[in-house]
């Protein structure tokens, strides 16, 4: 009986391709580079089938682009490997990387949060993948979205685009007409807003997704601070004083 081929599916996960790319950058940096190089660099003498499978994943993650000799490190990439641990820039390029494989894109968006290995490996198996194949790609995908969620504080499985429209999207309740007329700019990457209806109006709070334990402590006494001091303008308009005059 013929062997069974499973669908594409990046060979190493996500760690395992930031350390080729590591190789690649040490040797070449941003150089273009032939894919013959390539595979030397990955310690390959030739572009045989397991330096191909390499290559491969780091185009699959986004960490390499480019066609014939003309190959390079991308923009992600670098980020993933040269930015601060914890910088929000490097969050969301591992999360772009991660969910760059087409095969990973339709997990996430079958399910919300990660799946056991089992059930993945069924899913899996019945999109026409072999038992050993289902086994490499369900290991491959947890691994690689336990390495992208890692820093993702409060968010046990990454967002997919849907979930992140509707984690930016205005409440239901909110007129459409007084959004539109705000020209309200999009978010940036790795920001949230928080909007709090009030009978005055609405009070919009923008800030990372992944603020330290410092970071929320330094925002909780600047918003302190803050309601102070609106406290006292509002007495101060109570009881018939302007803003910025004295009120002695």
């Amino acid at each position: 009986m013929a062997n069974v081929r499973s669908p594409n599916y990046p060979v190493v996960d996500l760690a395992g391709a930031l350390t080729m790319a590591r190789k690649l950058y040490e040797k070449d940096g941003r150089n273009k580079v032939s894919r013959s190089a390539l595979a030397a660099h990955l310690g390959h003498d030739s572009l045989s089938g397991p330096a191909l499978g390499k290559i491969g994943a780091l185009r699959a993650y986004g960490l390499v682009d480019g066609t014939g000799d003309e190959n390079r490190i991308t923009d992600d990439a670098l980020t993933a490997l040269m930015a601060p641990e914890d910088s929000v820039d490097r969050v969301e390029a591992l999360r772009r990387m991660a969910f760059q494989p087409s095969l990973f894109r339709e997990i996430a968006k079958e399910f919300p949060t990660p799946p056991s290995d089992s059930n993945l490996r069924y899913w899996l198996a019945k999109r026409g993948f072999s038992p050993d194949g289902a086994a490499k790609a369900a290991k491959t995908y947890l691994a690689t979205i336990a390495l992208a969620t890692t820093m993702e504080k409060g968010y046990p499985h990454s967002p997919t685009l849907m979930e992140d429209e509707m984690m930016q999207a205005p409440e239901p309740s909110r007129p459409i007409q007084r959004r539109a007329e705000t020209s309200e700019p999009p978010l940036k990457p790795g920001m949230r807003q928080e909007i709090i209806a009030l009978d005055e109006g609405d009070v919009t709070i923008t800030f990372p997704v992944n603020l330290s334990a410092e970071s929320f402590e330094d925002l909780e006494d600047h918003l302190k601070l803050f309601v102070r001091r609106m406290q006292r303008r509002a007495n101060a308009r109570i009881l018939g004083f302007d803003e910025g005059h004295d009120q002695h």
